[in-house]
C-alpha cells in the first residue's frame, strides 16, 4: 500500500509484546513506517506525511496516538486509519474495528471509508471523548509505565484513589439549558467511554452534536449506581446526573481536562463541533 504512512508508537502496550514493527514489514511491505520517539511526535510525523502526499495516515497505538495523528491531519484531505495496539482503543471499538491488529490492517487494505465529526476543546481537536474533573485527574496520575504494565487496570486503581478526594465545583453553560453545576463533566463524540461502555447512548458520529454528561457529585455511591445502570442507559436518568446534546458547551472551574484519554490542560474550556469532517478508514 504505497499511499499509506503508518505512525507507530513503539511504547504502545501491544507493540513490544508482538514485535509489531517487524510484523508490519511482513504484512505491509509497501507502507512507510515512522516511529515516534516521545509524546507529541506523532502529530509532527502525521503532518509531514500529509505534506509528502500520503492519502492515508495510520495511527498504530492507542487513543492517545490516534489523537496526535488527528491533530496532524485535521482539515486536510488525508484519511485516518487505526491499528488498535494501545491500552483501551475506544475509538477503534466505536468504529467497529477488530482489535486484532492484522484484521484491522486487512480493513485498511480494503479501503472502506466513513466521515465523522471532529470535536474541539479550545484549540485541541478530539475524535471520541473528553472529560473535565475526575477522569482527567485520573489520567494525569497514571504513568506510561503503569499503562504498559497493567493496562486498563491502571486507570481503575487510580480512579479508586481519586474517589476519596475533594472535587471542585464546575460551572457548565450551553445554549438552551439553564446553567448547571457539577463535579465531573464528560463530553462524547461517539457512544463509548473507557471501552465498549455506552456512556452516551444517543451519540452519533455524524450528527454535528456533542453529548454531555454532568455528574453533580463524585463518590462511591454514584460510581456504583452508574456501574449498574450504564449497560441499559439508565445512568442518564439518575438523580444527580444531567445528559443533554448541544453544539457547544463552556466549562469553568479549577479542574483538569483530558481529550481522547490524554491530559490536555486545565479549565476554562470550550467544547464545540468543528466545521470540518474527518475521513476514517473502516
Amino acid at each position: 500500500m504505497k499511499d499509506c504512512c503508518i505512525v507507530l508508537n513503539p511504547n504502545a502496550r501491544a507493540v513490544r509484546r508482538i514485535d509489531l514493527e517487524d510484523q508490519l514489514a511482513r504484512v505491509a511491505p509497501g507502507a512507510v513506517v515512522r516511529r515516534t520517539s516521545g509524546p507529541g511526535e506523532a502529530e509532527f510525523l502525521a503532518r509531514e506525511a500529509v505534506r509528502e502526499g500520503f492519502e492515508t495516515v495510520v495511527a498504530a497505538g492507542g487513543d492517545g496516538t490516534v489523537n496526535e495523528v488527528l491533530r496532524g491531519i485535521v482539515g486536510t484531505p488525508a484519511r485516518l486509519g487505526v491499528l488498535p495496539v494501545g491500552t483501551v482503543n475506544v475509538f477503534a471499538q466505536e468504529l467497529g474495528l477488530p482489535l486484532d491488529w492484522e484484521e484491522a490492517w486487512t480493513r485498511i487494505l480494503r479501503g472502506g471509508e466513513r466521515t465523522v465529526d471532529v470535536g474541539w476543546a479550545n484549540e485541541c481537536p478530539f475524535i471520541q471523548l473528553a472529560g473535565v474533573g475526575f477522569d482527567a485527574e485520573v489520567v494525569m496520575r497514571v504513568s506510561p509505565s503503569a499503562k504498559r504494565a497493567f493496562g486498563p487496570g491502571a486507570y481503575l486503581w487510580s480512579g479508586l484513589g481519586q474517589l476519596g478526594q475533594a472535587h471542585p465545583t464546575l460551572e457548565i453553560k450551553a445554549d438552551g439549558i439553564p446553567t448547571l453545576f457539577g463535579a465531573w463533566v464528560l463530553v462524547g463524540m461517539g457512544r463509548y467511554y473507557g471501552g465498549p461502555i455506552p456512556l452516551f447512548p444517543r451519540a452519533c458520529q455524524q450528527d454535528g452534536l456533542l453529548d454531555v454528561l454532568v455528574i453533580r457529585e463524585v463518590n462511591l455511591r454514584t460510581a456504583l449506581q452508574c456501574l449498574l445502570t450504564v449497560p441499559w442507559g439508565g445512568h442518564s436518568l439518575l438523580d444527580g446526573v444531567e445528559y443533554f446534546q448541544t453544539r457547544e458547551v463552556t466549562i469553568e472551574g479549577p479542574a483538569a481536562v483530558e481529550v481522547d484519554g490524554e491530559a490536555m490542560g486545565r479549565t476554562p474550556v470550550r467544547f464545540a463541533v468543528g466545521a470540518e469532517r474527518l475521513r476514517v478508514v473502516v
